[in-house]
């Protein structure tokens, strides 16, 4: 509970929007149940692509930004010398933890995707899936991705982009209904943030 409360006090200090705090909260209150709710299938499918993307290794240091109640930090361990989830919600850290507590090598962070609180690149392999819609500033979160990855490692980001009217229309909506939704990015947006 010490390492939860210190992740918190990091929030508090780095956070400039409410929208981070509306997104903890949000994620605290679905985090028990996360991975049974029908949705969750909508998020499985993108964060299984971009992990195999990254062909990990028995070398890899391997983070996930955003990782809610750490699946892909639990496929990932067998396969990694080292798999780290980190997440603004303390409750979605709880979840992780208590599902993975048999992998000696997965560990859970609560922590900000703006102001990671690792050493400039401590990890080979970075990835980020179905969150940066969730992020006020996803620019400083790829940037921050980008700081704690070793030289030669990889990143896999993977969001909905908001290219079809459909999904402009999604993104409209939820900004108005779920307040801890900060935008859908368009395509050309995501590019832009990781160029």
């Amino acid at each position: 509970m010490e390492r939860v409360a210190s992740g918190l006090d990091r929030i508090k200090v780095s956070g400039r929007s409410d929208k981070k705090t509306a997104s903890r909260k949000y994620f605290d209150r679905h985090a028990a149940h996360y991975e049974a709710h029908h949705r969750w299938s909508s998020v499985r499918e993108p964060q299984a692509e971009a992990l195999a993307m990254l062909e990990l290794g028995p070398d890899d240091r391997l983070l996930d930004v955003g990782c809610g109640p750490g699946v892909a930090v639990r496929e990932a361990a067998p396969l990694v010398s080292r798999a780290v989830g980190i997440d603004l919600s303390p409750e979605m850290i709880d979840q992780a933890r208590k599902i993975a507590r048999d992998l000696p090598n997965a560990e859970f962070e609560v922590g900000d995707s703006e102001h990671l609180p690792f050493p400039d690149g401590e990890f080979t392999a970075v990835l980020c899936t179905t969150s940066i819609h969730h992020y006020p500033h996803p620019g400083d979160a790829v940037r921050e991705m980008a700081r704690v990855l070793a030289p030669g490692g990889r990143i896999a980001i993977g969001d909905i982009n908001r290219d079809r009217l459909s999904v402009g229309l999604l993104d409209l909506l939820l900004r108005h209904l779920q307040r801890s939704h900060a935008r859908i990015l368009s395509s050309t947006e995501h590019a832009a943030n990781v160029g």
